[in-house]
Parts: structure tokens; C-alpha cells; sequence
């Protein structure tokens, strides 16, 4: 199985949407607060922000936290 991972794209413009879906599948999106969530194979991560960052109307592309191994949720209730 393949690894995933999420990207949060910040823009200026939500026509930029159309472009960043040819790149991967926008699984959330939010016009009012101008941002959208992706998800890419791990492998690949570094490229598409690479591509993304360059485009006109984005402002800011970050990795998601929630993946990250540095920042674990624990829920364990007890």
C-alpha cells in the first residue's frame, strides 16, 4: 500500500483550484478561509509543493502536521 500524505495549499484565488486538481485530487477545500488540503504519495511530496509554490494566486504550501512523527495525537482514554 501506498504511503500519503497531506499538503495544505494557502492561495489568494480559488481559480487556482482548477489547476492544482490536475496535479492531485483536492480532498478539502475552504473559499472563505483560502486554503485547500491534498493528498500526494510520499514519495512525490517535495515535487508537487515545489510546483504548487510557483504558481501565481499561492501564497504558502506546508506539509500537514498530522503525519508527521513529531507530532503524534495520543487519545488513549482512561
Amino acid at each position: 500500500m501506498l504511503k500519503r500524505t497531506s499538503i495544505i495549499i494557502y492561495f489568494k484565488n480559488p481559480k487556482i483550484l482548477k489547476e492544482i486538481e490536475k496535479i492531485s485530487t483536492i480532498m478539502y477545500y475552504n473559499k472563505k478561509r483560502k486554503y485547500a488540503i491534498i493528498y500526494v504519495n510520499e514519495s512525490d511530496v517535495e515535487e508537487n509543493m515545489n510546483k504548487i509554490s510557483k504558481m501565481k494566486s499561492v501564497k504558502k504550501v506546508e506539509q500537514s502536521l498530522v503525519e508527521n512523527e513529531e507530532y503524534i495525537l495520543d487519545f488513549d482514554v482512561k
